[in-house]
């Protein structure tokens, strides 16, 4: 008889710990309604323990109750202390049912935090807590990176050891390149730490990581050496990314896949964009402007070939075959540019007896042949020019004018002067307010002393250029944003001067000016005004400027000849 009623009883007690483990679940999952008042919170979690004590989350909300209570009141030392004597309880409580909970570990860390600011014992050191909260969760958690926030709060109070772990927490939690956690994590850098040194450690090799790390010390007027030594460092990291998508274009363009080699090197031009070149401002050479320009031209051309192969044509509908013609200047490099367009049939020889069949491919031609310094050859070119009768239809007038100024270019070369003032006249017919063939006559009237002429071109130049000083009318450039004023120019070694005003008065905003893609200058304006030397090519320049810091007014751009000395 005894042998049948202990079974009963087992299932009995069995049976009514299932239902003391429900009703503790349900009485839990009241309190955590956010509605409930901090009171009946923790008169129904008591009630849930009183059921069943063996619930790790029962004790952990209490934990959590208790500090929050503590923290109200810190007015009453004795209510207070109460409070967080509990909170502790509750949590050591629930660890001892599930020790492997990273969230308790780190609630009760902060307890002890808190109690440690009061002058209050700790029963267990906060910080092995804090470590035992970020080694039982996974490096990507919230939990693992706010113990590395909270440790980055008190940086100058850590021991070593203590500052070597904290800084393998967050370079593991900033490696997923988070920009959100960066500047949450920055922002905590900035009150406390400021250590350079630390955001080196931590930060991932990454170049939009070394963005938002320069772009928040520009914002909050900190190191603008470091500023720009992050920039310069991301920029290494783009010509290196530049260099293996050309590297993949090229795998891709030997196996006949041209769209998606051209897909390849429109990235690494997009990488290549980027770099403004702020290893000349930082001081350091992070990478050999040599090998930045190789990789461009590299680029241009392999993505010209691609464009030519994909469409078998020149027209050039993207410029992607000009851009790199701009480029070139290696001639072996234009021959075998040259062969590769003549084995697909894109450039044979025209019937002598009508060169001028296609204007366009024409003019091509004579830019490669003006590129390998084929002079002689152009200059024939003209011969036969002048020689025919021509109807050009407007479609075919740009293509004409850039034959007839090349044929003038290149009989300057040959120096026959005179002959180079017919062919530029004759553009200059066609397209009066072409500033490449005006600076082209300009020159001819040069090299002739005949310097009343030259005095009435250079009056159309200055008609088409830009003028000396720019009145920019107080613009608003607002911070993170930028402006961009298009000059066109004559050409030659300028000094400008951009004057600015900070936005409200009395600032010392840190502006940066690139100018044709490269920064200029960059600095905190107290003096209102940038100046830097610039190279003008003839044509058209950009000058663009970003307020970096706060926003600025802009009120005028002078371009000063410098002083001969």
């Amino acid at each position: 008889m005894k042998k049948k009623i202990l079974p009963i009883a087992g299932l009995a007690i069995l049976v009514l710990l299932q239902a003391a483990a429900a009703w503790n679940a349900r009485l839990y999952w009241r309190a955590k309604d956010a509605a409930t008042d901090p009171e009946t919170k923790a008169h129904l979690l008591g009630r849930a323990n009183a059921v069943f004590p063996w619930n790790a989350a029962v004790h952990f909300e209490l934990g959590k109750l208790d500090f929050g209570r503590g923290a109200e009141v810190l007015s009453d030392p004795a209510e207070r202390d109460a409070f967080f004597g509990r909170s502790v309880g509750s949590y050591l409580h629930s660890l001892r049912l599930d020790p492997a909970a990273p969230a308790a570990h780190f609630e009760l860390a902060q307890t002890l935090l808190y109690m440690s600011y009061l002058g209050l014992p700790e029963p267990v050191g906060h910080f092995e807590e804090y470590k035992r909260a970020a080694e039982l969760t996974g490096h990507n958690s919230q939990i693992h990176f706010d113990v590395g926030k909270v440790l980055l709060s008190r940086w100058d109070s850590l021991a070593p050891g203590e500052k070597e772990f904290a800084v393998g927490i967050l370079k593991r939690s900033l490696a997923a390149k988070s920009e959100d956690r960066l500047l949450d994590l920055l922002e905590t850098w900035n009150l406390s730490a400021r250590d350079l040194s630390l955001i080196d450690a931590v930060l991932p090799a990454d170049a939009g990581s070394l963005r938002i790390y320069a772009r928040f010390l520009g914002e909050r007027g900190l190191s603008l050496e470091a500023r720009r030594l992050a920039l310069a460092r991301a920029e290494a990291l783009e010509v290196a990314r530049a260099k293996a998508e050309f590297d993949r274009a090229r795998r891709e363009a030997e196996s006949f896949r041209t769209a998606e080699a051209s897909a390849h090197c429109t990235e690494a031009l997009r990488a290549l964009r980027s770099v403004k070149f702020y290893q000349d401002l930082a001081g350091t050479e992070f990478f050999d402007p040599k090998d930045y320009a190789a990789v461009l031209k590299s680029v241009r051309r392999l993505l010209a070939m691609d464009r030519i192969e994909e469409t078998r044509s020149l027209a050039d509908p993207d410029g992607a075959i000009a851009a790199y013609l701009a480029l070139e200047d290696d001639f072996t490099a234009l021959g075998e540019f040259e062969t590769f367009i003549k084995e697909r049939g894109l450039l044979a020889e025209d019937d002598p007896g009508s060169p001028f069949r296609d204007l366009q491919t024409l003019a091509f031609r004579m830019d490669l042949d003006f590129a390998l310094n084929r002079y002689r050859d152009i200059a024939r070119v003209g011969g036969l020019l002048t020689a025919s009768s021509l109807v050009i239809a407007p479609s075919g007038r740009p293509s004409y004018v850039r034959i007839l100024r090349l044929i003038g270019e290149s009989n300057l070369k040959l120096d026959n002067v005179y002959e180079a003032e017919r062919y530029y006249r004759m553009a200059l017919e066609a397209a009066p307010d072409d500033l490449d063939v005006l600076l082209g006559l300009e020159r001819c009237f040069g090299r002739l002393n005949d310097e009343a002429n030259a005095a009435a071109v250079r009056r159309d130049i200055d008609r088409l250029t830009s003028p000396a000083e720019i009145d920019l009318g107080g613009r608003l450039v607002r911070k993170g944003e930028s402006f961009a004023i298009e000059l066109t120019t004559a050409g030659g070694n300028r000094t400008l001067r951009l004057d600015f005003a900070p936005v409200p008065p009395g600032g010392r905003p840190l502006v940066a000016v690139y100018f044709d893609g490269r920064v200029a200058w960059e600095e905190n304006g107290d003096t209102g005004s940038a100046v830097f030397p610039a190279s003008l090519k003839p044509g058209r320049s950009t000058l663009e400027i970003g307020a970096v810091s706060s926003d600025i007014s802009l009120v005028r751009l002078r371009m000063e000849t410098p002083e001969v000395r």
